[in-house]
């Protein structure tokens, strides 16, 4: 009878013990989807301000090449008319 109340107990005991390693993970695993929730977020701020420095990129590339235009249509003008 001794034995089977030892044999019980230590059972218990085990069972305990698997039920804080399980909440232990859980509550990993809870941080771990939380952190990858965030990065999911800062992935997203920065894909949103790449894509606004590309979109200011391609407009300062227009102007600088507008301006290169005038700049030679302006060394022609200025080489006729001499």
């Amino acid at each position: 009878m001794a034995e089977q109340n030892d044999a019980s107990s230590e059972n218990d005991k085990a069972v305990e013990d698997l039920k804080k390693s399980a909440e232990i993970k859980d509550k990993e695993i809870a941080e771990l989807k939380k952190r990858v929730e965030d990065e999911k977020q800062l992935n997203q701020i920065h894909l949103t301000m790449i894509r606004e420095l590309q979109a200011q990129l391609t407009s300062q590339f227009r102007l600088g090449m507008i301006f290169l235009c005038l700049l030679l249509i302006s060394g022609i003008i200025i080489f006729v008319f001499s």
